[in-house]
């Protein structure tokens, strides 16, 4: 069993070995984290990335399977010869699969109308207070039923008084339509990430006049980047990736892929966390 892994491992590191793996890419199914087209990627986030990477490991076949996060980590776990792109990194998914960081994501913001912005609680740093502005009498927030904004904000939500004016919805359409209700004043603010609001401001260019702010209690950005199964399989090509995307280039690459669905207040926000990834991104981690 040990010398198939062994063989593997040289063809995928020595130069030169044309062996014709086939390299499996689980994409996202939320746009736009991917935009497929016929099945092939385009555009989006973690397209551009598998594009990239693909284009730069031509000893392999390359097949891309767009799928939900639940098969996509069923397969992880199972151990099977795929990986997950744009994948975001916390400590369970760390004991189900080797990472290779590609990206640093702004986290999930508070956004609202502009005429809204001196209304919120805000502190020093100008972020917003969500625990105050959860208990605010006047402003009205909406949030989509059942979707989870990740733990910390979870929490605040779950424990928010009873009289908060928090609303939720079960109308999602990827966050667009609970966007639209923000624009037409029939809430105040709501929770999204940064490139939720870029994508939608695409089809429904009055969601772009929005504003985003960033949560006190949720400021850190979040690291994503490629899981590979644990074994030996996804060990050598976490190594592949990791030895493609560790140049100046490959780093240029994977923060171009970020911020071209972000938007410039986000980059500007995070420049300097940003442009510190990116500086670390530029060699190999091993």
């Amino acid at each position: 069993m040990r010398r198939p892994a062994f063989a593997l491992l040289a063809a995928l590191l020595v130069p030169g070995v044309q062996a014709r793996d086939r390299m499996s890419w689980l994409m996202p199914d939320v746009p736009p984290a991917s935009m497929p087209v016929d099945g092939k990627p385009t555009t989006g986030i973690a397209d551009q990335i598998a594009l990239y990477i693909s284009a730069r490991w031509p000893e392999a076949e390359h097949r891309f399977i767009y799928a939900n996060p639940k098969r996509t980590w069923l397969m992880i776990e199972r151990g099977e010869q795929a990986c997950v792109v744009a994948a975001l990194r916390n400590a369970e998914r760390d004991k189900l699969a080797y990472f290779v960081n590609t990206n640093l994501v702004p986290p999930l913001q508070l956004v609202v109308q502009a005429s809204t912005l001196p209304r919120l609680p805000l502190n020093a740093h100008g972020e917003a207070d969500l625990q105050k502005l959860l208990s605010d009498p006047v402003l009205r927030g909406i949030v989509v039923e059942r979707r989870s904004y990740g733990a910390a904000v979870d929490e605040l939500l779950a424990r928010r008084p009873a009289n908060s004016r928090l609303e939720t919805t079960s109308v999602g359409d990827y966050g667009r339509n609970v966007l639209k209700l923000v624009v037409h004043g029939r809430a105040d603010y709501t929770l999204d990430y940064d490139y939720a609001l870029q994508y939608a401001s695409k089809a429904e260019p009055e969601i772009g006049a929005l504003k985003t702010v960033p949560i006190a209690q949720n400021n850190k950005p979040m690291l994503g980047g490629i899981a590979c199964p644990r074994n030996a399989w996804g060990m050598a090509a976490a190594n592949r990736i990791d030895q493609i995307v560790g140049t100046a280039e490959g780093a240029a690459a994977m923060i171009k892929a970020q911020n071209s669905w972000h938007t410039p207040a986000s980059q500007q926000r995070y420049a300097a966390q940003i442009s510190e990834f990116q500086r670390q991104r530029a060699k190999p981690t091993h």
